[in-house]
């Protein structure tokens, strides 16, 4: 398999509704692992059942939880065991539930934004299809693609009747499964892709709306964080890596170092150069006032808003470019046909 298997987003903020309402209503771990172990796919299965297994063990919830290795996101397998030791576990799956919903209306109105524009694509693409179909036909031989003469091609692609068709289908096959596999590597935040993620950031406009939507996931993670006994060495990697975005996560280390050696909030993150002047200087006001938790509760509130427009930005350049391509499509057809008209015009026109 290309990736090791990972909780889908839905899955996981479904699992956190449960969990919260299972553990307030004074449910044991065991029992209520157990219970999920009958839900979802085989696959989801297997991996509860693995943490099942540990609990039966007598092994606590995050050990429990590391046994189903990478499944689980590390902010959720932290945040349990921070909750688990507080006694507040119910609480935290629900802070938890809160975040996954968050992230999953923001993917959806990403998705929605997008829906119409690729349907044009689409479109376009069966069109092109059609034509390729249609041109077998009026060379006589829709099924082989040959014939006593040369095969009608207005497309100029090499592309004619049924054959022509099925090559086509095919190209446009292995387009559609290397961009599935591009956003699932994206999702999973595989190694290869960081590059990408760091060199999309400096792109004008768009990488202001990345920047701005992780910075409300780092916002909101922050906030999360704030009032559980989690040492911060350890928080503000997580915080960083709930960005999603290798341009932030990368510098967890660094700043876990910085916080090691007695440096503030502030001026660890402020040390990594990527945050905007407005952010760390309300972290600073909320150190020092001591009030950091209701100012990253207001923060989070801020880049919410933001992370909305964000979306609307993204989508509206998402659908700039395929509505370029359609329109590129487009003009590269009526350009071939074209050509290929005044081909049939000027070989008719030639003595016998």
């Amino acid at each position: 398999m290309c990736y090791s298997s990972r909780i889908r987003l839905k899955q996981l903020a479904q699992l956190c509704h449960r969990l919260q309402i299972a553990t307030g209503a004074g449910i044991k771990d065991f029992k209520i692992w157990d219970s999920e172990a009958k839900r979802g796919s085989r696959a989801h299965q297997r991996k509860i059942e693995q943490v099942v297994s540990a609990l039966s063990a007598g092994e606590t919830l995050s050990q429990s939880l590391a046994s189903a290795g990478n499944y689980f996101p590390p902010l959720f397998r932290q945040m349990a065991e921070v909750g688990d030791v507080s006694g507040q576990l119910d609480r935290t799956y629900k802070r938890l539930a809160e975040h996954y919903d968050r992230t999953l209306a923001a993917k959806k109105a990403f998705l929605g934004a997008l829906a119409w524009p690729a349907f044009q694509l689409g479109m376009a693409a069966a069109v092109v299809g059609l034509l390729i179909w249609i041109q077998g036909m009026i060379s006589g031989n829709s099924f082989s693609g040959k014939g006593e003469g040369e095969a009608f091609d207005m497309l100029g692609l090499g592309l004619v009747g049924t054959p022509g068709l099925i090559i086509y289908g095919t190209f446009l096959f292995i387009c559609a499964i290397v961009v599935l596999l591009l956003i699932e590597a994206i999702r999973r935040g595989a190694v290869w892709i960081r590059p990408l993620q760091r060199a999309v950031v400096m792109i004008p406009v768009v990488g202001e709306a990345f920047q701005t939507l992780a910075l409300s996931r780092f916002t909101w993670a922050f906030q999360l964080i704030l009032g559980t006994s989690i040492d911060l060495r350890k928080a503000l990697p997580l915080v960083l890596d709930a960005t999603g975005n290798h341009y932030y996560s990368r510098y967890g280390p660094e700043v876990a170092r910085r916080i090691e050696q007695g440096q503030d909030i502030h001026s660890a993150l402020a040390s990594t150069g990527i945050f905007p002047t407005e952010l760390l200087d309300n972290i600073a006001v909320g150190e020092e006032s001591g009030r950091l938790a209701e100012t990253m509760k207001r923060l989070s509130k801020e880049y919410q808003e933001r992370a909305t427009t964000a979306i609307s930005v993204l989508a509206q350049v998402a659908g700039y470019i395929v509505w370029l391509m359609v329109a590129g499509l487009i003009v590269m057809l009526i350009f071939q046909i074209f050509s290929s008209y005044i081909g049939v015009i000027n070989d008719a026109a030639k003595p016998i």
